[in-house]
């Protein structure tokens, strides 16, 4: 375990500029394990490419069966073929497009990478677009097989592992259901406190316009009634006036 942690801290801090073999500087190194680590890493990396990571792999592997007991007797029969297993690595690491962060000009599978899948597109008889694409699917199986049997593992604890992930994906897709159930219920419980606090809302409104009617229609009878009674007129003072007398002089 100590070792996988190592190779890890190694190559993650790896750096092209640091000093080793191949470049000589008087400039402090960059790698968490100083020069002896930058000596060490640039080999890897120019050899294997990303495929190094596959020794700190094995490495934490094999550790953690030695400090659980689990399948400790078949190190020696299995750990013979890591350089296959990392070897596959690095050439399925080649068959990708290096990002804008990779510095060499050889692919993300060192050297050795780009050399096997040049070989290999070379014979294939197809286009080479089609041949990479047929070569990246056909390493990747190959990579997997020969890295889970490096790791030492067996049918009966991949057939355990394989039901320990379907029942964790079936658990784990019940987990969020029923959490999207739960928030939906809210949800709806709210959107329904909300409907009858606005219609709640809404009645009063209607309560208060209807009072307001009321009070509006009241009023305007007794002003239609007073007004009425201002301006009737009453039926004696619409009659006619009697004539004066005339008064007849001599």
């Amino acid at each position: 375990c100590v070792a996988a942690l190592l190779v890890a801290m190694m190559l993650a801090s790896y750096s092209p500029d640091d000093p080793s073999w191949f470049a000589s500087t008087d400039e402090p190194a960059q790698n968490l394990l100083g020069r002896f680590g930058a000596a060490i890493a640039l080999p890897l990396v120019v050899i294997a490419g990303h495929g190094a990571w596959g020794i700190a792999a094995i490495l934490a592997a094999w550790g953690v069966r030695f400090v659980t007991h689990r399948g400790e007797d078949r190190a020696l029969s299995r750990v013979i073929f890591a350089p296959i297993a990392v070897a596959l690595m690095s050439v399925y690491a080649s068959t990708h497009a290096g990002g804008p962060d990779w510095q060499h000009s050889f692919g993300l599978g060192g050297l050795f990478g780009d050399t096997v899948l040049g070989a290999v597109l070379g014979i294939v008889p197809v286009s080479a677009t089609f041949g990479l694409k047929v070569m990246s699917l056909l390493f990747a199986i190959g990579t997997l097989a020969m890295t889970l049997f490096v790791m030492g593992f067996e049918r009966r604890e991949l057939n355990a592992i394989g039901r320990f992930l379907l029942v964790g994906t079936i658990v784990g897709y019940d987990w969020v259901m029923r959490m999207l159930g739960q928030g939906a219920v809210a949800s709806v419980k709210g959107a329904q406190a909300l409907q009858e606090r606005s219609r709640t809302r809404r009645d009063a409104v209607l309560e208060d316009d209807e009072d307001w009617r009321e009070d509006r229609s009241s009023a305007s009878a007794v002003s239609t009634a007073v007004r009425a009674a201002v301006l009737r007129a009453d039926a004696r003072y619409a009659e006619p006036a009697a004539e004066a007398p005339v008064k007849r002089g001599l």
